[in-house]
């Protein structure tokens, strides 16, 4: 394999990954937290992973406007300290 094709395959195996965790956003929240954990830890670097933050921020948020305040600070804890995906 070249390098253009491997970094390629990693580019669409990162959104992916992306896509199937907004996807149970609405029905599998959990489901959609570890998703994007996985990518958020598998791909720190990438745009990807940003993106994963912003959706645990999102879902930390929801957490919030429904009164789940600890589920909201463990995922805001998580973000804080770089352990997302752990």
């Amino acid at each position: 394999m070249t390098d253009d094709i491997k970094q390629d395959s990693k580019t669409l195996a990162r959104q992916a990954m992306l896509k199937m965790s907004g996807g149970w956003e609405k029905t599998k929240v959990q489901h959609a937290i570890e998703g994007y954990e996985a990518v958020i830890e598998s791909y720190p670097a990438s745009e990807e992973a940003q993106e994963a933050k912003g959706a645990l921020a999102r879902i930390a948020q929801s957490y919030e406007k429904e009164g789940k305040k600890e589920s909201a600070f463990h995922l805001y804890k998580k973000l804080a300290f770089g352990r997302a995906g752990k």
